[in-house]
């Protein structure tokens, strides 16, 4: 297992989200991490409904770390693997980079990507309490690439990272940024609003 940074600080590590609802599933994880440094991964699930299962995630067996749905009226955090391994929404080929254990932390957010522009205000609250918690956890920067509508769609796309660059990438980036994936979720979501907002503030005034 390679991790890039001190055995006793990766040891440290709180496995889970003291904020979540646990619903760890019950197929393999994605496997030990590879490399690093860590990354956050923003994915959306294509449907605003989620029906919390540990045997099946919308249909399939690859769920992320974590997911943030609306449940009624508030939004609410559901976590599937420890963030000490590896989990599996992400496409990773065969002889490629590695892609979800690339020390990748990742959430689906329960909305559409055609839709990120009325993503409510309570899932953004959501997530910047989740993130700011994987930072401090993963020592994530704050920093992203621009993200893109469906013009991030496509292995070639304007938003997906190279392979160098993803391999080094510290901060928070989409789906649509991540090579060997073809998806462009989750679109042009204000990635400001999910970011834990002190942490915004101080980097901008480095």
């Amino acid at each position: 297992m390679y991790i890039d940074k001190a055995r006793s600080e990766f040891d440290s590590m709180q496995p889970f989200y003291p904020g979540a609802t646990q619903i760890i599933f019950e197929g393999p994880s994605g496997g030990s991490y590879t490399g690093g440094p860590f990354r956050g991964v923003l994915h959306t699930t294509q449907a605003k409904y989620f029906h919390p299962s540990t045997k099946s995630y919308y249909g399939h067996s690859n769920p992320p770390h974590f997911t943030v749905a609306m449940i009624g009226d508030r939004a609410h955090t559901f976590q599937h693997f420890s963030i000490k391994t590896a989990s599996r929404a992400l496409k990773n080929k065969a002889g490629g980079v590695q892609t979800n254990r690339q020390s990748a932390i990742q959430i689906e957010i329960a909305w559409t990507a055609e839709d990120i522009g009325n993503l409510p205000a309570d899932v953004y609250a959501e997530l910047q309490a989740l993130i700011g918690w994987i930072n401090a956890e993963c020592q994530i920067s704050t920093a992203y690439p621009p993200f893109f509508d469906d013009a991030g769609y496509g292995y070639g796309s304007v938003s997906r990272m190279s392979a160098a660059e993803w391999q080094s990438f510290n901060g928070w980036c989409g789906h649509q940024h991540v090579p060997e994936n073809l998806h462009w979720d989750p679109g042009l979501i204000d990635i400001d609003r999910a970011l834990p907002q002190l942490l915004v503030a101080q980097a901008a005034q480095q």
